[in-house]
């Protein structure tokens, strides 16, 4: 893949909670990508911060939890 982006491994999750694809090196550390640009179909708590809803940005389209982790368990990589 190109610099700065390398493919999924198992347990690290996009933004959404969904099984990252792949993994892009940003500043602000790993970030997961799905490659589906729904920002969660699941009805539930952020499995990242517990909140009922899901996150926006302060101009309305879906963001990413203040608490996202490219891993839930076992830290980042």
């Amino acid at each position: 893949m190109n610099d700065g982006v390398r493919w999924g491994r198992p347990g690290e999750l996009c933004t959404c909670g969904r099984q990252a694809i792949e993994v892009f090196e940003t500043d602000h550390g790993p970030v997961g990508w799905c490659r589906i640009s729904d920002g969660g179909n699941s009805v539930g708590p952020c499995p990242f911060c517990g909140s009922p809803r899901k996150h926006f940005t302060p101009w309305g389209d879906l963001g990413r939890c203040p608490s996202y982790r490219l891993r839930l368990v076992g830290g980042d990589v």
